[in-house]
């Protein structure tokens, strides 16, 4: 399997940092975080404290533009 992902250069400076500092290239050290990642231990929202993830929505949300803006979905539009 081929995986491409899109990083920052900040994000791609950050994983070569952290596999230089594991001792190994970005793929052995990316494989190393998929198997450790515990199966049966699924992340929640009540692992992340509510004020990290506001943050980081808000993060997400502004990377993420209206494709159209100018679209009306006020529930009377809907009758027209």
């Amino acid at each position: 399997m081929n995986l491409t992902l899109s990083l920052s250069p900040e994000e791609s400076a950050e994983l070569q940092r952290r596999a230089a500092a594991a001792g190994t290239d970005v793929k052995t050290f990316l494989l190393h975080v998929i198997h450790d990642v515990d199966d049966d231990t699924e992340m929640t929202s009540s692992d992340v404290p509510y004020n990290e993830w506001h943050q980081s929505f808000q993060e997400w949300l502004s990377r993420h533009h209206s494709r159209n803006p100018s679209m009306d979905d006020s529930r009377e539009s809907m009758y027209d």
